[in-house]
């Protein structure tokens, strides 16, 4: 039956309020200290030069001074994963109404055709934005990027920077005082990660928040504060899945208290916490690090490939082989802790 063009979008508005999707996010707050960073090559690169906080000393006048010699600096290279997520649009329900006996396209199913594709290309997006998720929280806790293909890219944090509490030290004795923990990690973030500032982000897990809470000793000499949210830097306020619990002080520092309750489904199914729900990850409230995306390959119409530019890209083609119109999603990025020793995790309960 044919219908006028306002009576066709009136069914097609109906149809989509109808419907329920149910479509998760990807949460971003443990990505959001690492701020994005493309790049036109296939691999990413960075140039490491530690700093000092040396004192002048004071020298007789006419006398040559204190010599002084250049740092070196390290170039560290890296080939990031890549990622490729597509999906054949023939087998969408509404591919096969877009066009018409006489070849014409629909104008509301192609409406329709457009409005399921975008869902399903985000969903794509959703999984690769996930594992980046994932490399942030593998950085934080080991500081070793995991891969089912190839070498795992291991940023060789210090052993100093992770830290067994052992059985007199965890937060559940309770004779132990927290705050000793939380301020040994602060002063490895100040004296050699070289961070400034005396507010940290302290990220706990939820089994590691109960036990601090019900700490006698930290109940008889703080609690935890309400925080502006003024206060926190501005990707932590816009992003998603963290609880930001308090403030708290410990020797000379303040910590911003958060949890991250969330989860992904591995390769089995089984759905898996971002962090250790037993683990604390100290961070500065501006640590340098960077998500580095490079070039992923891609083809060009006079049948040559380049490498194509940007965090996330879109393409289709036409298998006329297999009979598939293929919508699929490249990115090649990697998690990058350019000053690693802005990172302090501690396991804090057994």
């Amino acid at each position: 039956m044919n219908i006028s063009a306002l009576q066709a979008r009136a069914a097609f508005t109906q149809t989509r309020i109808d419907e329920y999707s149910e479509r998760i996010m990807p949460t971003g707050f443990l990505r959001s200290f690492f701020p994005d960073k493309v790049s036109g090559g296939k691999l990413l690169s960075i140039e490491v030069r530690r700093g000092t906080e040396k004192v002048a000393v004071d020298v007789e006048r006419g006398t040559e001074g204190n010599r002084n010699s250049a740092s070196k600096s390290t170039m560290k290279i890296f080939l990031p994963p890549y990622y490729r997520e597509y999906l054949d649009a023939v087998e969408l329900d509404i591919y096969d109404r877009l066009f018409t006996a006489d070849g014409v396209i629909s104008g509301s199913d192609f409406a329709a055709f457009v409005s399921e594709l975008n869902d399903e290309m985000a969903m794509l997006q959703a999984k690769i934005e996930r594992a980046y998720e994932l490399q942030c929280a593998q950085v934080l806790t080991t500081g070793i990027v995991q891969l089912k293909q190839g070498t795992n890219i291991n940023f060789k944090r210090k052993a100093a920077s992770l830290v067994d509490l052992g059985a007199a030290g965890y937060w559940d004795v309770l004779t132990v005082d927290p705050a000793k923990s939380l301020e040994n990690g602060a002063n490895f973030l100040r004296t050699v990660g070289k961070s400034q500032g005396s507010t940290i982000n302290a990220i706990v897990g939820s089994d590691v928040l109960n036990a601090l809470l019900n700490n006698p000793v930290f109940q008889k000499k703080a609690d935890l504060r309400r925080v502006d949210l003024g206060e926190i830097s501005m990707p932590q306020r816009e992003s998603t899945g963290a609880s930001l619990h308090g403030q708290l002080s410990a020797g000379s520092y303040k910590f911003n208290i958060w949890t991250y309750p969330e989860f992904y489904d591995d390769a089995a199914g089984n759905s898996v916490p971002y962090l250790d729900t037993k683990n604390v990850i100290l961070l500065p409230e501006a640590p340098k690090f960077k998500l580095g995306f490079a070039a992923v390959p891609q083809l060009v119409t006079t049948g040559g490939a380049v490498n194509t530019k940007g965090a996330y890209v879109f393409n289709d083609y036409i298998d006329q082989q297999k009979s598939a119109h293929i919508f699929d999603i490249k990115s090649a990025g990697v998690a990058i802790p350019t000053a690693v020793d802005q990172i302090y995790t501690f396991k804090a309960l057994a």
